[in-house]
C-alpha cells in the first residue's frame, strides 16, 4: 500500500497597502479562503471536497505571521480545519521578520530559513511551535520550510525542537532555495541528523530534468501515471505539494479581482476520485500517524517517469491557464 500525503501550504502574504491596519483581511480571504467573484475556491472548498471523497490531508499552516497582526486569524484558521478533522503540521516563512515590530530576531532577515544560524533557526522553530499551541495544536510533529528553503541545520534544529518529521526536500529547487543536498536523490523517507525527511516526489518529465509533484505544476495524467509507478515498485510514500490558493488566479495584487482556475480545480476533483476509487493501492495518511519504526528501508531506484504526451498535453493546459 503505498501512502500518499496530500500536503497544502496554508499562507498568505502582504499585498494591499493597509494590510496591517486590516489584519491582513484581504490577503487572509483570497490566498487562505480562495475569495473570488465566483464563490469561495481556497481552504473550505478543498476541505469539502477531501471530506466528500472521505481522504486525508495535511495542512502546513505558516505560524510566524500572527507576530505581526496577532493570533486571531491563525486561531480562525487551525479551527476550520480541525472542525473539518484533518491534520496540522508547522510552515515557517521567515520574511515575516522584516514585517514584525518588534522583531523576535532583531537586525536579522532571510528570505529563506536556511539564512541563519543554526541557533536562530531553532528559535524561530520555537516560536512558531508556541504559536500552534496557543490554538490549540499540541504535538506538531512535521515540518515544511517556507520556499522549501531548509539545510542541514533545520533538521538538526527540528530534531532540537522535537519535530519528528520534515517535507522541504524538493529536487527542483535543489540549485535554488533548497538545501538539503544528499549525496544522491532523495526518492523515499531518509533518516537525516535525527529527522524523517519525506521528500516532495518528482518524476522525470524529459531527459535530465525533474519536475515536483504539485498540483498547479502536473497535469492529472502525469499525476496519475506516476502514482501508479511508486504503487508497483513498492515505495513507501508519495508526497504531494499545494497551496491554500492553488484552485485560484490571484490577480488582484495587479488590480483585477481573484478568479477561479478551473483548469487545477477539475484537476484536484480527478486526483481525488482516482485515489478513492483506487483504495486497494493507495492511503492518504498523515504525519501523527506514522509509526517512525515501520518506514522501510526503501533502495534507491531510478526516478519516475511521465509520458511524452502526458507532459505535451500539461504544457497546452498551463498556456491555457496563462492565456484566460
Amino acid at each position: 500500500m503505498l501512502h500518499v500525503f496530500l500536503t497544502i501550504d496554508t499562507e498568505a502574504w502582504p499585498f494591499a497597502s493597509n494590510w496591517r491596519e486590516s489584519g491582513l483581511a484581504q490577503e487572509i480571504a483570497q490566498d487562505i479562503y480562495g475569495v473570488t467573484p465566483e464563490g469561495e475556491f481556497g481552504l473550505r472548498f478543498q476541505l469539502d471536497l477531501l471530506n466528500k471523497y472521505r481522504l486525508k490531508a495535511v495542512f502546513f499552516v505558516e505560524t510566524l505571521f500572527p507576530y505581526v497582526v496577532g493570533l486571531d486569524s491563525l486561531d480562525g484558521i487551525v479551527k476550520i480545519i480541525q472542525d473539518y478533522g484533518h491534520e496540522i503540521q508547522l510552515h515557517i516563512h521567515t520574511e515575516w521578520l522584516e514585517k514584525m515590530i518588534p522583531s523576535i530576531l532583531p537586525a536579522k532577515t532571510g528570505q529563506n530559513i536556511r539564512d541563519f544560524t543554526f541557533g536562530e533557526q531553532a528559535l524561530l522553530i520555537e516560536r512558531g511551535i508556541q504559536n500552534l499551541r496557543a490554538c490549540g495544536i499540541k504535538n506538531p510533529c512535521a515540518f515544511r520550510a517556507g520556499n522549501l528553503g531548509a539545510n542541514f541545520d533545520t533538521l538538526r534544529a527540528l530534531h532540537q525542537n522535537g519535530i519528528l518529521f520534515d517535507t522541504s526536500y524538493s529536487i527542483s529547487y535543489l540549485d535554488s532555495s533548497c538545501g538539503i543536498q544528499t549525496p544522491e536523490m532523495l526518492l523515499q523517507p531518509k533518516k537525516i541528523h535525527g529527522v524523517y525527511e519525506f521528500p516532495i516526489s518528482f518524476f522525470r518529465d524529459y531527459p535530465n530534468h525533474y519536475r515536483h509533484t504539485q498540483l498547479g505544476a502536473c497535469s492529472f495524467q502525469e499525476l496519475e501515471r506516476v502514482l501508479i509507478g511508486a504503487w508497483k515498485r513498492g515505495w513507501y510514500s508519495f508526497v504531494l505539494l499545494s497551496h491554500s490558493h492553488e484552485l485560484v488566479k490571484r490577480r488582484s495584487q495587479f488590480g483585477n479581482p481573484a478568479s477561479a482556475d478551473w483548469i487545477v480545480i477539475k484537476r484536484f476533483e480527478r486526483l481525488c476520485h482516482f485515489l478513492d476509487c483506487n483504495r486497494d493501492k493507495f492511503v492518504t495518511t498523515t504525519f501523527s500517524e506514522i509509526v517512525p519504526e515501520e518506514i522501510p528501508d526503501v533502495a534507491p531506484s531510478h526516478a519516475l517517469f511521465s509520458s511524452f504526451r502526458h507532459t505535451a498535453m500539461r504544457m497546452v493546459e498551463q498556456l491555457v491557464r496563462r492565456t484566460f
